[in-house]
């Protein structure tokens, strides 16, 4: 079993929710355990010792890597230098604003873990048409959007999968089987890819429904769907919530899912709109099959009344 370490630094807690994706994201590949630690915990050396792959975190501070980052592995560099060569590792970073050298401090930080002996490595995978992470996962400030959360959690997916290809041995979670196949935006095709791949889906932790012989074909236009619903009950609001947010959670794992949210009126504190976007009618037909969308929704179905359900597609 794959060991994955997300060690950071972070002194305003941007970095820190940037690390806690990373792990998300490396937890979503099975069989990888995952330990997510700040680099002023004591415990961080024998983690790092522990661990078969690491993504190290660090905000960018005048354009370098923070003082507390690079006086961990200074002290760590006098026990053990010359004796973790082999360990897999990437980098990510967040800064004051765009184009504050935080792919510059993922270079650094990839410098610094060569010295060690570390493997390091860049994605080449895009999160959207203009996002991606080749030197690592670089965000302003705080993860705020869903393209900055996806650049996270792509860092740590990839991560996990090359710590099972190389250190478990397990050739078939390589990338180009699996997630690369499946997940992330085609830059070529402009549009996101659709899950085709169980080997990928299995990677990400997507819940694919058990009969697929009913399925629309691959490929055609996105598709939006808009939502309307509202509560037969005020006292409905918290259950309807807490099942939303699960709802969603699992969503956010669909290949072809592009954007999904629920949101709340705010002239009408009764009434959610849920706006939906897929890649393929293929894959609104996965979402609406799935086992914890025929779970969740009859459940929502009991504390509300859907007014109206529009589907869209796009004009070109």
């Amino acid at each position: 079993m794959g060991k994955v370490l997300v060690l950071f630094d972070s002194l305003t807690d941007c970095t820190a929710e940037l690390a806690a994706l990373v792990a998300e994201g490396a937890s979503g590949v099975d069989g990888t355990k995952v330990r997510l630690m700040s680099a002023e915990d004591p415990a961080a050396v024998e983690a790092v010792l522990w661990a078969d792959g690491l993504a190290v975190g660090s905000p960018t501070n005048l354009g370098g890597i923070s003082w507390r980052m690079k006086k961990f592995w200074d002290d760590f560099s006098a026990t053990y230098w010359n004796k973790v060569d082999g360990k897999l590792a990437c980098a990510f970073s967040s800064q004051g604003g765009h184009g504050g050298g935080a792919e510059a401090v993922c270079l650094a930080l990839g410098v610094v873990l060569q010295n060690f002996g570390f493997l390091t490595f860049g994605v080449t995978d895009y999160v959207d048409k203009l996002h991606t992470l080749h030197y690592g996962a670089v965000v302003a400030k705080k993860p705020r959007n869903d393209f900055d959360k996806a650049c996270c959690r792509t860092l740590g997916m990839r991560l996990a999968e090359w710590v099972a290809v190389f250190v478990d041995g397990r050739k078939d979670m390589h990338p180009l089987k699996t997630s690369k196949l499946t997940t992330g935006f085609d830059i070529e095709r402009g549009v996101f890819r659709a899950a085709e791949n169980g080997a990928a889906v299995k990677t990400m932790r997507q819940q694919l429904p058990e009969d697929m012989s009913s399925a629309p074909p691959a490929g055609g236009p996105r598709v939006h769907l808009i939502v309307s619903m509202t509560l037969t009950a005020s006292e409905n609001a918290d259950r309807f919530t807490a099942l939303a947010a699960e709802l969603t959670s699992h969503t956010h794992r669909e290949a072809g899912c592009i954007n999904y949210q629920f949101t709340r009126d705010c002239a009408q504190s009764d009434r959610f709109i849920v706006v939906e976007e897929y890649a393929s009618e293929r894959d609104l037909w996965i979402h609406s099959n799935a086992p914890y969308f025929l779970r969740i929704v009859p459940e929502l179905g009991k504390l509300s009344k859907t007014n109206l359900v529009t589907k869209l597609h796009p004009t070109q």
